[in-house]
């Protein structure tokens, strides 16, 4: 009888111990209702300065911003002006005597362009591939590329910084273009095109393939393939854009308007694409494909960029410029405006 009274003590000791230990759990160690307090810290030396007025030159040409919107980019005259549009610097790219801007372009992600010179020296006219570095502000030679006439013209820069290839697209006289293939050892080669006529280019992000148009014929072709892309139904086929997923957007063109898109990837049929009909046909030049293959519209009557997948609008003031990776460029009374994409 006292070994069960014992018993029975002990059992109820070690219950109590249990409760004790739950409710303890229970109201503090997990408790979601307990008060803190927070207290706001202000840093008083925060990044977000409102950005400085930048003024364009009534007589730039080929104006363009960098890939975050940083910097923009014009051509004054014979000279190649930079601007920061957070401190309002100007920085004046200076060249040899005798050497001009060609062409420039940013690169798409980083703060960098690279530029088609060309020179006139002793043995003749040629071209020169260089590189810009804003923020370090140094330039450095890259590749002497070809000859070139009085006529002749680098109109085109395609680069992707993952395969570190660069292709440059050089219009001679009477329309015929050549293309020319850069690696990172600064090895060069001309590139054997399946058109006479080049029109619009787009290089792919992993792989060394550089999509262009045959002008001539109506017809897409990338480099280091044998036959054209085509797809079923459509005539007047036009490059739009790559995504950083190497999906290709070709546009159907009718009566001179983009109708519909389609995009994929190069080693899948076109028949199994995705297509996106346009609820109003839309200028060539009016239609982006981001980084992120998001597809963009350009309403240049009512100053909007209309995101196609979604319906999203932003609204912008001014004459358009260009697209960056987070909003759109345009330019007011003379001075540039940046607007966030919504």
């Amino acid at each position: 009888m006292k070994n069960l009274k014992k018993i029975t003590i002990w059992i109820g000791i070690s219950l109590l111990i249990q409760f004790i230990g739950f409710f303890y759990v229970d109201k503090y160690y997990l408790a979601t209702n307990a008060t803190v307090k927070v207290k706001k810290v202000e840093n008083k030396n925060s990044d977000k300065k409102p950005e400085v007025n930048v003024s364009i030159p009534d007589n730039a040409e080929h104006i363009s911003v960098s890939f975050d919107g940083k910097y923009v980019a014009y051509y004054d005259g014979d000279k190649l002006q930079v601007c920061n549009t957070k401190t309002g610097q100007n920085i004046d790219v200076s060249f040899a005597e005798g050497v001009k801007v060609s062409y420039y372009k940013w690169l798409s992600d980083r703060n960098r362009m690279l530029i088609g010179e060309k020179h006139n020296n002793d043995e003749g006219a040629g071209f020169k591939l260089s590189y810009y570095d804003v923020d370090k502000n140094t330039k450095e030679e890259i590749k002497d590329l070809t000859w070139a006439d009085e006529n002749s013209e680098v109109e085109n820069i395609q680069a992707s910084t993952l395969t570190n290839v660069i292709y440059v697209k050089v219009a001679r006289s009477g329309g015929r273009s050549s293309l020319y293939w850069i690696n990172i050892m600064k090895e060069m080669k001309k590139v054997n095109t399946k058109a006479y006529l080049v029109g619009k280019t787009a290089i792919l992000y992993h792989d060394d393939k550089l999509l262009y148009e045959d002008a001539t014929y109506n017809r897409i072709y990338a480099t280091n393939m044998d036959e054209s892309i085509r797809i079923s139904g459509v005539d007047k086929p036009r490059i739009l854009g790559v995504d950083s997923d190497d999906n290709v957007y070709i546009g159907s063109m009718e009566n001179d308007k983009i109708t519909k898109i389609y995009f994929g990837t190069l080693d899948k049929q076109t028949s199994q694409w995705n297509v996106i009909p346009l609820r109003e046909p839309a200028d060539k030049k009016d239609i982006f494909v981001s980084e992120q293959g998001k597809i963009l519209i350009n309403d240049n009557l009512k100053g909007i960029i209309k995101e196609v997948s979604t319906g999203k609008e932003t609204s912008y003031t001014g004459k358009f410029l260009q697209i960056y990776s987070t909003g759109v460029a345009s330019i007011k009374d003379g001075k540039l405006v940046k607007t966030n994409f919504k």
